[in-house]
């Protein structure tokens, strides 16, 4: 089928498929963004820790000169000593910038480890399919989205030049290097931080887009939405063999349920179904087990060996097992016929309850 016909979203079990071959939804433009800003804040904070170092490493050299030639201090300490600074300032601004890029892409894409992007595909070595992907839509927006971020560094630029040029004339009446770097630096930091705003703002609406985009690309048809169900059912005989099995089990928590009920209602051959009612916590009777042939003498058998009283009422005990589910209540039209075996049974078990005292009352005498 086309695309044309793919206007169904995406199931959730096809999402996860894609997931799995590391089809998701991310921008790079977001880590990139991100990773810009938080690693300027790192340096912009760890200047003074920066500019404490080269200090320290221009007092180590500089020191040796009243002192040696540069041949007895070696080139070997003046490289190590140069290393080690070099280590000390770059080191967590390195490692600031490889946890803000996992973070980042943490964010959009969450926990995922595949190396389905990693296997090699010959349609990619495809040309015609290169010249394709040069007319789609997506590549005519990634080229809007560069052409758009170069306006808008040059408006950033502008802005902020236009904000200094005041002060950078009056340097050319001082002559203070330090004063220089002092306005130049501010410069800088005002421009890259407005840049790095201005950037993530354009990430956030590039990941809408892609995940836009992502989901279109995701849609089916209603052939695939009907595939889907067919293999997740499964096999037709597996999925007998998985009713029956749980039918099975259902069962078994039904024998167990029959001594706790009220009574059991008949078709005195056939059929056998177990109630109960708790006027506390239901409205009306519940059908906690029911069954035919075998099943139907096996419910007789517990009731009658845990003295659960057992009535004979085919008409009742056949609508009962049509009409109601296990573990449910029965409906309105069945409340008149069970709430007569019902009072029926209380008689039954108040006339035993009156003879049981009976009995122990001539023992007593």
């Amino acid at each position: 089928m086309g695309d044309e016909d793919k206007q169904f979203d995406a199931t959730p079990r096809k999402l996860e498929q894609a997931r799995k071959e590391g089809q998701v939804v991310k921008s790079k433009d977001f880590s990139t963004a991100v990773s810009l800003l938080v690693v300027f804040l790192a340096i912009y904070g760890l200047s003074p820790f920066i500019w404490d170092q080269i200090s320290k490493l221009f007092v180590l050299c500089y020191e040796q000169i009243p002192n040696q030639h540069l041949d007895i201090a070696g080139l070997t300490y003046l490289l190590t000593i140069t290393l080690l600074t070099a280590v000390k300032i770059i080191g967590p601004i390195l490692f600031v910038a490889w946890f803000i890029a996992i973070l980042a892409d943490f964010m959009q894409v969450g926990p995922l480890v595949s190396v389905a992007p990693l296997s090699p595909k010959l349609d990619k070595l495809n040309p015609t399919k290169y010249f394709k992907n040069l007319m789609n839509i997506k590549t005519f927006f990634e080229l809007f989205k560069n052409i758009l971020k170069v306006v808008i560094l040059g408006y950033i630029g502008w802005m902020v030049y236009s904000d200094h040029i005041e002060s950078i004339l009056q340097l050319i009446a001082i002559d203070n290097n330090f004063a220089v770097m002092v306005e130049f630096g501010a410069l800088i930091v005002e421009f890259i931080f407005k840049a790095g705003i201005a950037f993530l703002i354009i990430a956030v609406a590039d990941y809408g887009v892609t995940k836009w985009k992502f989901l279109q690309d995701q849609k089916m048809s209603f052939k695939e939405i009907k595939d889907e169900y067919k293999n997740s059912e499964g096999d037709p005989h597996v999925k007998s063999a998985l009713r029956q099995r749980r039918m099975q089990m259902l069962q078994k928590g039904a024998m167990d349920a029959v001594p706790t009920a009220d009574f059991v209602v008949r078709n005195p051959i056939h059929i056998a179904c177990a109630l109960k009612y708790d006027a506390k916590k239901m409205e009306s009777p519940m059908l906690i087990a029911k069954g035919t042939e075998l099943i139907a003498k096996k419910i007789i058998k517990i009731a009658e060996e845990n003295n659960v009283p057992v009535i004979d009422n085919a008409p009742v005990a056949r609508a009962i097992f049509r009409m109601v589910d296990l573990n449910r209540q029965i409906p309105p039209d069945l409340y008149k016929a069970v709430a007569e075996i019902l009072l029926f049974v209380y008689r039954l078990k108040n006339n035993q309850n009156q003879g049981n005292i009976i009995d122990k009352t001539k023992d007593d005498l």
